[in-house]
């Protein structure tokens, strides 16, 4: 079965689902695929400070084992996180994107709003085995960021972290593109709560019914029967007209 999520790196309950797209990567249960979404472009780019009702809706919902929001959280404008997740498709690490950009936020506090953050986060993404010191001391000792010798100046550009812009947006068009298909099959849904999951075979469900279904999935379900479990007995699945729908894949 071929799952398809759509999140917004700003939403706490998105950041729940990709844990448990985690663990169903990990069990190696079903072919996952994840979208994201800027679903308040009002939001300043300074953020806002997390909404105590989203606190307490994440710690209900939050399985066993699963890291929720902390409440001094100011949640920035997901713009950014969004090009950046959009851009790792074309160096081959969107898994490991999105979860350094969840983590980022909602473990660490981080503004991932901001580019020069991205710019960090896709530095230790794309340079795993890195020169030891952090950039500012290897720029004010003269030394390389990044490991030398690639021929490729894109590649290497990119390793440096230059994958998302000052304003925010992805530095290619093929970025722009997987952002602009990605909003698209969510407003198809008519934009609904995030996170949207659908499936090959037909589901189509959102918020606390999606991350059920997700906990569902999982063998120790048992463990995780509280996430979502007012939202199991109330599902109010999504309409989709004809046949079950066809994923696009980035």
């Amino acid at each position: 079965m071929t799952i398809t999520l759509v999140g917004d790196f700003a939403d706490p309950l998105s950041f729940l689902a990709s844990q448990r797209v985690e663990q169903i990567r990990s069990l190696d249960l079903h072919d996952v695929h994840w979208f994201a979404v800027e679903s308040d472009r009002e939001r300043p780019m300074g953020g806002r400070p997390l909404q105590r009702a989203l606190i307490e809706r994440a710690q209900r919902l939050a399985a066993p084992g699963e890291a929720v929001p902390a409440p001094e959280l100011r949640v920035p404008n997901s713009r950014a996180a969004t090009s950046a997740y959009a851009e790792s498709f074309t160096d081959g690490v969107p898994d490991a994107m999105r979860c350094a950009l969840y983590d980022a936020l909602w473990a660490h506090g981080r503004d991932i709003g901001d580019p020069n953050v991205i710019r960090q986060i896709v530095v230790d993404i794309l340079n795993p085995l890195r020169p030891a010191g952090d950039i500012d001391w290897r720029v004010r000792a003269n030394l390389p960021i990044v490991p030398l010798g690639d021929a490729n100046l894109i590649a290497t550009t990119r390793r440096l972290g230059l994958i998302v812009s000052m304003g925010r947006g992805p530095l290619t068009l093929a970025g722009q593109l997987r952002i602009d298909k990605w909003r698209q099959l969510w407003l198809q849904q008519a934009a609904p709560t995030l996170p949207l999951l659908l499936t090959d075979v037909g589901e189509s469900l959102a918020g606390e019914p999606a991350l059920a279904w997700l906990a569902d999935l999982l063998p120790h379900r048992h463990l995780v029967a509280t996430a979502g479990g007012a939202a199991r007995q109330n599902r109010s699945p999504i309409e989709m007209p004809g046949q079950p729908a066809e994923i696009p894949v980035p």
